[in-house]
C-alpha cells in the first residue's frame, strides 16, 4: 500500500506547466485581437478621409483642405480640439498622404508602426483607399 501523500504534489505541479502554457495562449490571443482591432480602426479612418476629400470642391484652398483631411484621418475631426487624442497611438498627421486625381480622391498611412503589446508592425501604404470624386464637388 502507498503512503497517503505520495501522489499530492503531482496535480500542483501539473497545473503549474499547464498555466504557463495558457498563460502563453492567453497572451498571444490577446495580441493578435489588440493588432486587429487597431487595424481595423486605421481602416474606419482611412476610410472616412477618403470620402471627406471626395466630398470637397477641387482647387479650392488645396493646403486647408488637404490638413482638414489629415485631421479627420487622425482624430476624427477635421478641426481637432487641442486636447484631441488620435485613432491609434502613435498616429500624426504626417503619416496620411493624400493623393487627389481629377477623377478621385486616395489617403493612406506611410511610415506608421502599429505598436502592438509584443511587436511592432510596420504599415506603410495600407490601408489604402480610393473614393471618386462626387457629382456635387467643382472641378
Amino acid at each position: 500500500m502507498r503512503p497517503k501523500n505520495a501522489r499530492a504534489g503531482s496535480a500542483l505541479i501539473e497545473f503549474a506547466g499547464s498555466l504557463i502554457l495558457l498563460s502563453a495562449v492567453f497572451a498571444g490571443v490577446f495580441q493578435i485581437g489588440y493588432t486587429f482591432y487597431t487595424y481595423n480602426s486605421l481602416i474606419n479612418a482611412v476610410r472616412a478621409g477618403a470620402r471627406y476629400a471626395s466630398l470637397l470642391p477641387r482647387g479650392a484652398a488645396d493646403a486647408e483642405a488637404a490638413q482638414a483631411v489629415r485631421n479627420l484621418v487622425v482624430y476624427g475631426d477635421p478641426a481637432p480640439g487641442p486636447d484631441a487624442k488620435p485613432v491609434a497611438p502613435g498616429l500624426t498627421v504626417a503619416n496620411v498622404e493624400l493623393v487627389q486625381e481629377p477623377g478621385s480622391s486616395t489617403v493612406f498611412l506611410r511610415g506608421f508602426e502599429l505598436d502592438a503589446i509584443f511587436a511592432r508592425l510596420q504599415i506603410d501604404g495600407r490601408p489604402t483607399v480610393t473614393f471618386p470624386v462626387t457629382q456635387g464637388a467643382v472641378q
